[in-house]
């Protein structure tokens, strides 16, 4: 039994660490952007870092968990400082920022789940796993107006 939890709960860590997208290349974005072109900008962004997330090995135990999981929360916070670098029409600024600042919970949070995964503690795993997934449906919301949603789950 514990077995078996232990197992649904690494595979849902891996699948939420998989699934994130935030982080990349691109640069600040002028002033006069529109909607668009910023949008534009902002998916780059996102599809480089999801191209090398998804590039990170599969896991099926706390440790490899824990490595992968090292890994993806620092392509993330890449991603997220990359997007934090690019200039928001004036119109989109406020939920821009709120979407950033719902990746950056998003990414704390995940800290807390590796370092359960490193201290090996299942529950705790399973448990911010769960914490995870919300904040990821949450900052999948905030990223609908700017067609990032798929980079945000």
């Amino acid at each position: 039994m514990l077995r078996a939890a232990r197992s649904s709960a690494v595979l849902a860590v891996v699948l939420l660490l998989a699934g994130g997208c935030f982080g990349g290349s691109g640069g600040g974005s002028s002033s006069g952007v529109s909607h668009a072109q910023f949008v534009a900008q902002a998916r780059a962004i996102c599809a480089t870092y999801q191209k090398r997330i998804a590039l990170l090995k599969g896991a099926t135990t706390l440790p490899q968990v824990a490595q992968q999981g090292h890994r993806a929360i620092a392509l993330e916070a890449a991603e997220l400082k990359r997007l934090r670098a690019l200039t928001p029409p004036d119109a989109d600024r406020a939920a821009f920022g709120h979407l950033l600042d719902s990746l950056q919970t998003g990414i704390a949070i995940a800290q807390d789940l590796v370092a359960a995964a490193d201290s090996g503690n299942t529950a705790k795993v399973a448990s911010v796993a769960a914490t995870l997934r919300a904040q990821l449906a949450a900052t999948s919301r905030l990223a609908q107006p700017f067609q990032l949603a798929l980079c945000a789950s």
